[in-house]
């Protein structure tokens, strides 16, 4: 399979979308006990709209629809951000919006979304569950399906977070990306790499749900039999063609880490840098805590906090057990 994303695609979506997200800041952690190298910047898109970088697919999909499109309505399956995202973007345009939920969503991001004014239905032990179902839902009812990672839309539309990136460090040259079924990494790697090739790009997974590791070792497309981990948002069981190619061609490697590494991270980030964020936002930070990527000998690293909606009462639990 051959697929890339236009490099003024993904400019132009940075335009499109530029009225409805935000342009996120740069933290250099502090180094009260020399946890991370003093070069390391954070990315805090955990403090975008809707506390992830989805909204930037979402809008960037939603703002190309034509008007009987925005009519019926759109619909999503989410392992919680994406629908978030989804929720936030069709009442910011006043369009009526459907998502899916797994069972291992958690009841805040339900709440989060219906708070939104979305429709959620629960289906579904895994992600992969609730995607099946809402593309039948789409197809029935003649609702748009807005995927979270296997759309060029969504994909061109996470990418603006790599020009951003450009912008923000421009003799940038690593960065870390946490990987869920590949939408951020793919997108983010090839705005990125056609900007400035040698720029190290290193994506990390969740040991129980290493699905683009698994495919990539594959050669091909190939669900996990299973996932187990905390790490919601980055538990699909397969990831698409086109992340898998994207990866292929812009990834430079994969880093694992289990949910215990993920949870000291989260701490950290809170203890240390007040930011209270979910497991998927600190698995950056666990790959570097845990010695899977070392980035001494770049200059100018960046890990990138994807997402922060942790529910509270669950963290500080996980912080006290």
């Amino acid at each position: 399979m051959s697929y890339n994303l236009p490099l003024e695609q993904i400019e132009a979506a940075r335009m499109r979308i530029a009225h409805y997200v935000r342009h996120t800041p740069l933290l250099p952690p502090p180094q009260l006990r020399g946890d991370l190298p003093p070069q390391l910047q954070l990315k805090l898109e955990n403090m975008q709209v809707t506390g992830s970088f989805k909204a930037r697919g979402v809008f960037n999909n939603l703002l190309q629809l034509d008007e009987p499109q925005r009519e019926r309505g759109v619909i999503t399956a989410s392992g919680g951000n994406h629908g978030l995202a989804l929720a936030y973007g069709a009442w910011r345009l006043g369009l009526p919006a459907t998502v899916y939920l797994p069972a291992s969503a958690s009841a805040d991001r339900e709440a989060r979304i219906t708070a939104w004014g979305a429709r959620v239905i629960r289906h579904g032990a895994a992600w992969d569950d609730a995607n099946a179902r809402a593309q039948a839902h789409a197809a029935e009812d003649g609702l748009v399906y807005i995927h979270p990672f296997d759309a060029e839309g969504t994909l061109i539309g996470q990418g603006t977070l790599g020009l951003e990136l450009l912008d923000d460090v421009p003799n940038m040259d690593c960065v870390l990306i946490a990987i869920g079924g590949g939408g951020l990494i793919g997108g983010m790697g090839a705005a990125i790499k056609q900007r400035r090739p040698g720029v190290r790009i290193v994506g990390v997974e969740p040991v129980g749900a290493a699905s683009m590791r698994h495919s990539m070792a594959a050669g091909q497309v190939e669900p996990l039999p299973e996932v187990r981990t905390i790490a919601d948002t980055l538990a699909p069981r397969a990831v698409s063609g086109r992340t898998l190619v994207l990866a292929q061609r812009y990834v430079d490697e994969i880093a694992l880490v289990d949910d215990a590494q993920m949870i000291a991270a989260m701490r950290w980030l809170w203890t240390e840098c007040n930011q209270l964020v979910e497991p998927a936002g600190a698995a950056v930070l666990a790959a570097l805590f845990n010695g899977a990527v070392s980035v001494d000998r770049h200059a100018h690293p960046v890990a990138l906090i994807c997402g922060g909606n942790a529910a509270a009462e669950s963290v500080f639990a996980a912080y006290s057990g």
